[in-house]
């Protein structure tokens, strides 16, 4: 199988990581600079938009929202018989990427930060047009960089705003604790050492666990004991609440960025 990648940022980069060595991997990318690094780090080679496309049996899309309607007008005019297509964008909707590419097979995915290192999640769902063969083909392309999970595309405004979005929620947790760390007599090396410690041992020890995430908390959570202390200025705070509606804005404003 041959996969095109039509831009490669960030997150095109890591899924071509997870793929060039067991797939045929062509890119299309305007920046010259670019172009050099990923030639020089995974060997892969550079083409026109137009050899790309008639090289390629599966079609990524890894270019920004707004960069969109520009380069479908580009892709339209093309020969897209047989060809698959995939997008990583957000806000951009099957039907819509349909309409502008006379209702080629079109699979959708969210995929999100982790994916760098291959510990990524990917919501992925299809198109009218698209087969079960499809989305497994999808499937496998991204287990190259981490787990995946089939949803109907209903669903896709609020996978952004859980697993999309979901990384800066942690960032931001790793951050405020690294300050009120330093804020207790740590230094940076001391405080980051620690949280970052405490924070991949405890998300490993949830992933491996048969214990849901409020059971292992109520484990650590002595009556009376430094935790509770700690737990009960975020639930004054309104902790729960506040996550809630955190991520009800980031849904809603990936609804409001839809094509």
């Amino acid at each position: 199988m041959k996969i095109g990648f039509i831009g490669c940022g960030n997150m095109g980069e890591a899924i071509l990581a997870g793929n060039y060595k067991k797939h045929s991997c062509l890119v299309c990318e305007p920046r010259a600079e670019r172009r050099a690094y990923l030639k020089k780090k995974f060997k892969v080679s550079s083409c026109s938009l137009a050899e790309l496309l008639t090289a390629c049996d599966v079609i990524l899309l890894a270019v920004k929202p707004q960069d969109f309607p520009a380069l479908l007008a580009d892709i339209a005019g093309q020969p897209l018989k047989g060809k698959l297509f995939v997008s990583i964008a957000a806000g951009i909707r099957t039907a819509f990427l349909e309409q502008s590419l006379r209702s080629a097979r079109v699979v959708r995915v969210m995929p999100n930060l982790p994916a760098m290192i291959g510990e990524g999640v990917s919501a992925v769902c299809r198109g009218r047009s698209a087969s079960a063969k499809d989305l497994a083909l999808v499937q496998d392309i991204f287990s190259g960089v981490g787990d995946s999970l089939v949803l109907k595309e209903s669903q896709m405004d609020a996978v952004t705003a859980v697993s999309g979005s979901g990384p800066g929620y942690i960032f931001l947790v790793a951050e405020c604790m690294m300050t009120a760390a330093r804020d207790l007599g740590f230094t940076e090396k001391e405080a980051r050492t620690l949280v970052q410690g405490t924070l991949l041992g405890s998300s490993r020890l949830l992933a491996g666990s048969k214990d849901s995430a409020a059971g292992l908390r109520s484990m650590v959570t002595s009556k009376g004991g430094t935790t509770q202390a700690a737990m009960d200025v975020f639930m004054a705070g309104g902790m729960p609440a506040l996550f809630v509606s955190a991520m009800t804005a980031a849904r809603d404003r990936a609804k409001e960025l839809a094509r």
